[in-house]
């Protein structure tokens, strides 16, 4: 897997670094036969060699420039901060760049401002996409041809995947690690990296291929089960919440989602479980009724299938790392 991390005027060094060190932690954890006959690279590629100047005054030393002749298979644009418009002035290359990596076959991930060098290129004409919040009209005035996607926090359509903000760009970083190092590094790469990321209040969607829009009532059934994780819920309470019948929401939710209605349940019970574990004085009995298991034994059963480890052994591990520099 080879990445590459567009630089330019403003980036976000947040954009580019807790990425890296997912991405590189996860590829680390592969047999060492595998990393030898399939090294794992990451690149920083920019206009010239000289750093671009990015926020607080720091320096991010590139590798490469845009007229070099590399290819990726994923590569990775970071926000910026403030009006993005004065980068692409700075740096118009990125453009030609962008689609020559993409059709050789590149998949691009765009965060927050990042994704106008998509909306620039005209690869996400007729597509999907998201962007930050405060962008939103803006982007829709800038750029009619794209169907932007004011609900999602995470778009996907034909190998460009758009993220709002930096905590769903780590959500993406998770997914792609998933697809190419497996589920189980990813679930490792979660649980070490999981506290250092907040979660997002917007709803995830992953739109492979761009072959299904965003639907308001998944949206409402994701937000429900959200905010009704202590009481007993099965698939068709949900389904007649959204007024929908069961078939037809469990196709449009695993559509929509990427996953099962029961399946996405447990993923956020045991994602809000390990905030009450990282953030409160909770019992495990406490936590596991407030996520829904009225057993303590089933939660931490449950959970240790998760993320190799118990409840207990995570909180410790996590007040390791705040309190112990």
């Amino acid at each position: 897997m080879k990445v590459a991390f567009a630089l330019y005027h403003r980036a976000l060094v947040t954009g580019v670094s807790l990425a890296a060190e997912m991405l590189s932690s996860a590829a680390s954890l592969r047999p060492r036969q595998q990393q030898k006959s399939a090294p794992f690279e990451i690149k920083l590629v920019a206009p010239t060699l000289e750093p671009p100047k990015v926020p607080a005054g720091l320096k991010l030393q590139p590798d490469i420039t845009f007229s070099d002749e590399q290819t990726f298979d994923t590569i990775i644009l970071p926000p910026m901060w403030g009006n993005p418009m004065s980068a692409l002035h700075q740096a118009p290359e990125i453009i030609p760049w962008l689609k020559k990596q993409y059709q050789q076959g590149a998949q691009l991930v765009a965060t927050g401002t990042g994704v106008i060098w998509l909306a620039e290129s005209g690869l996400l004409d007729n597509q999907v996409a998201t962007t930050h919040w405060y962008y939103y009209d803006k982007f829709a005035t800038r750029y009619p041809k794209i169907r932007l996607n004011r609900q999602a926090s995470i778009t996907a359509a034909n190998g460009l995947f758009c993220t709002g903000s930096i905590n769903s760009q780590s959500e993406m970083i998770l997914y792609l690690i998933a697809e190419n190092f497996g589920q189980k590094t990813a679930n490792t790469i979660e649980t070490h990296f999981g506290h250092e990321i907040s979660k997002s209040t917007q709803q995830p969607f992953y739109q492979i291929g761009g072959q299904v829009q965003f639907d308001e009532s998944i949206a409402l059934a994701q937000d429900w089960m959200k905010r009704n994780l202590s009481t007993p819920i099965t698939t068709q309470v949900i389904a007649d919440h959204c007024g929908l019948p069961l078939r037809t929401f469990n196709r449009k939710f695993k559509d929509q989602v990427g996953e099962s209605p029961h399946q996405y349940l447990q993923k956020i019970r045991m994602e809000v479980a390990q905030q009450l574990l990282r953030d409160f004085g909770m019992s495990v009995q406490d936590v596991a009724e407030q996520v829904g298991y009225k057993d303590a034994y089933h939660f931490s059963t449950r959970f240790q299938k998760q993320f190799s480890m118990t409840p207990i052994q995570y909180r410790r591990m996590v007040k390791a790392k705040i309190y112990n520099p």
